[in-house]
């Protein structure tokens, strides 16, 4: 990216996130009963739930960072936790999923990777968490799984197409790889013969998935909702599977709503589940907000802004008498 790119580029990032953060505080605004119940949430909640959002981005981070030693790239923690943070930062503000093509354009910039080659990695990557994800699903819904709500039987069938599709692309990479004219080095199969990556990047799934029911059961445990595992794993099941088909930034809205219908199943109240995820919501704003602007700025902005902005008066003051 040329300088004048990269002005162009990073100020319309920053006007976009500033016009999403004055819409969400006009949402916050309009429902302010809601949000004034957050107040009540015990600091030990808030703690543990911004720990386990901590955690949860390293294993993220872990499987961006693992892949890229296949290339000799080696990032320093400032990077690879540093760009998942900022990726996640920008799913929050842009729409499908469109921090991950910050991340792509850094490491195309600063390490020479082709887009070609960070998509097919990426994609190895996904495919081994999707297809993990279908296998426990399955396993969940044929054994334990009580419920026979339409959401609960479309859940199942969503995990059974996740695994299956997951499988063939597995086995059919080559092919893909061929159908997009891909070079071998770009194929998705590069990563997922390196038995060793794929098993860390499982195990960094598993971490992910384990964490996921933990962060629900502690989001309705502060406003005095005690559910089962099952429940709380249940409805982690519902909100992971959602979270494959994100449009919205962030899901936004989307996620809540889920959570409150899910919820009623169990005999909670709407609203009260709402506020469950609203809690969980605003706990990670709080966390990803902060740490990720400010990944953002020595990432991105400390090189490109200042030396675009601040190179004149610079200049002109070396020139002066």
């Amino acid at each position: 990216m040329s300088e004048k790119s990269k002005k162009i580029y990073h100020t319309t990032l920053l006007i976009l996130s500033l016009a999403l953060l004055a819409g969400l505080f006009f949402y916050v605004q309009k429902n302010t009963t809601s949000f004034t119940q957050l107040k009540s949430v015990k600091l030990p909640f808030v703690f543990l739930l911004i720990l386990i959002h901590v955690l949860y981005f390293w294993l993220l981070g872990m499987t961006h960072k693992l892949p890229l030693k296949k290339h000799n790239i080696i990032l320093t923690f400032e990077e690879w936790y540093g760009l998942c943070m900022v990726s996640e930062l920008f799913n929050m503000l842009l729409p499908a999923n469109g921090g991950t093509g910050i991340r792509m354009l850094y490491i195309k910039d600063k390490k020479h990777l082709p887009m070609r080659e960070f998509l097919a990695m990426s994609f190895a990557i996904v495919l081994i968490g999707f297809t993990f994800l279908g296998i426990m699903g399955i396993i969940y819904c044929q054994f334990f799984l009580t419920k026979t709500d339409t959401i609960f039987v479309l859940l199942k069938s969503i995990f059974i197409a996740l695994t299956f599709s997951g499988a063939i692309l597995i086995f059919a990479a080559e092919a893909i790889a061929k159908f997009f004219n891909f070079k071998r080095k770009h194929s998705p199969k590069f990563y997922l013969k390196d038995y060793k990556l794929t098993l860390l990047a499982t195990l960094c799934w598993i971490g992910m998935f384990i964490l996921f029911p933990l962060k629900i059961y502690l989001s309705f445990l502060a406003i005095g909702i005690d559910l089962s595992f099952s429940q709380s794993f249940e409805i982690s099941l519902i909100l992971m599977a959602a979270s494959l088909f994100q449009v919205l930034p962030g899901n936004i809205g989307v996620k809540e709503i889920i959570t409150a219908y899910v919820g009623k199943q169990y005999g909670i109240p709407f609203e009260t589940a709402l506020l469950a995820s609203l809690i969980d919501r605003a706990i990670l704003l709080i966390f990803l907000f902060p740490v990720g602007f400010y990944f953002y700025w020595q990432l991105f902005l400390e090189a490109t802004l200042p030396k675009i902005f601040w190179s004149r008066p610079e200049q002109s003051a070396q020139t002066s008498p």
